[in-house]
């Protein structure tokens, strides 16, 4: 008998510093890394997801947001001091900022790196790097097919914030939506030249509305708080925001909000969380790349109370006909990034 009590007493213990060790398991560091948050769009929505992980697997992990500041020069030094700090995995990317990632990433090729929005498909092609995007063709399309239904001038506008092929990516896509709505519409564009100057957006859209367009969209990042703008001083326009529910994420600013019909959003925060998860579970494709469409999730549209009470069943019945279409893959929807011709053909088909 006392060796049993003695047996089960060493078993207990041994038990116990199990469980003890299991429970002092060092937490994963995790870093996500981004230029500055506050833009009430696309950062915020991709800093949530750290808010997500943190969520989802508690005291199994510890997080970091790293702001960078706005000046391309700091960001590799950014995130090269996040590696020499020891984080186990780096949050960074998209198209303003990976080359500064994956040069870091070749150097510390002890330490994974997700890029939550990539733009060059061969340069992510690294051992410790997953790499995830959003389709924004399609996030662009959503938005221009409520644009065209909306639109009772037969006017549209849309602003970019840098011209270049991602962001021309959102608008071809917008410009063939609004098309598909109505193929009488005529869409006008224009681009900030950066993703801060709400100024420059706000007479972008001011001229827009001047020339008739009564539902404008952008893809300009915290600049377009200046579009909202425009739209609030203007009677009869709405407005659509990006990358998250913008309706939501304005409240504080009523005036604004009250102007946004819906928003074309890019799920950044649950792609966030779902690749840690394979990350800390040992699935993820390293060395490979992901594109998060409409038809598994990875973006939609805004679909509020808000903006329903502003569509009519009708008008509310013709989005999600067209949008459909794209979830089954009978729409194709134009990609600036495969076909360089997008925009520009969109452009002048819309022209009028």
């Amino acid at each position: 008998m006392k060796k049993a009590i003695a047996f089960l007493m060493a078993a207990g213990m041994t038990l116990a510093l199990g469980a003890s060790a299991f429970a002092e398991e060092d937490p994963t560091r995790i870093a996500l890394l981004l230029p500055y948050i506050g833009d009430q769009s696309y950062f915020d929505v991709t800093a949530r997801g750290l808010d997500l992980v943190n969520e989802e697997y508690g005291d199994a992990v510890q997080t970091q947001l790293i702001e960078m500041g706005t000046d391309a020069a700091g960001w590799e030094a950014a995130n090269r001091q996040a590696a020499a700090e020891g984080y186990d995995i780096i949050i960074s990317g998209n198209f303003q900022y990976e080359s500064a990632m994956l040069t870091v990433a070749a150097d510390y090729p002890d330490i994974k790196f997700l890029n939550f929005d990539y733009s060059d498909v061969e340069a992510n092609k690294k051992d410790n790097v997953y790499a995830v995007t959003y389709a924004s063709n399609e996030v662009g399309y959503l938005a221009g097919i409520v644009a065209g239904v909306k639109s009772q001038s037969g006017i549209v506008g849309a602003i970019g914030g840098m011209d270049n092929d991602g962001i021309r990516q959102f608008l071809a896509g917008f410009m063939q939506g609004a098309h598909d709505a109505n193929p009488d519409i005529k869409c006008i564009t224009g681009f900030v030249g950066n993703f801060q100057d709400t100024g420059v957006a706000k007479e972008l859209a001011t001229n827009m509305i001047n020339e008739g367009a009564d539902v404008l969209y952008h893809a300009a990042g915290g600049a377009g708080n200046g579009m909202f703008e425009a739209v609030a001083a203007a009677d009869g326009v709405w407005a659509i925001g990006v990358d998250t529910d913008q309706y939501a994420s304005l409240s504080e600013q009523p005036d604004l909000a009250k102007t946004i019909l819906t928003s074309s959003v890019k799920n950044c925060d649950v792609a966030i969380k779902n690749s840690i998860g394979k990350m800390l579970d040992g699935t993820a494709p390293y060395g490979q790349q992901e594109i998060l469409t409409y038809a598994d999730g990875g973006v939609g549209l805004a679909e509020n109370d808000y903006y329903k009470e502003n569509m009519t069943e009708e008008e509310l019945a013709k989005v999600k006909e067209l949008a459909d279409k794209v979830k089954s893959g009978e729409t194709k929807v134009v990609d600036q990034l495969t076909d360089a011709t997008a925009y520009d053909t969109y452009l002048e088909m819309t022209a009028k």
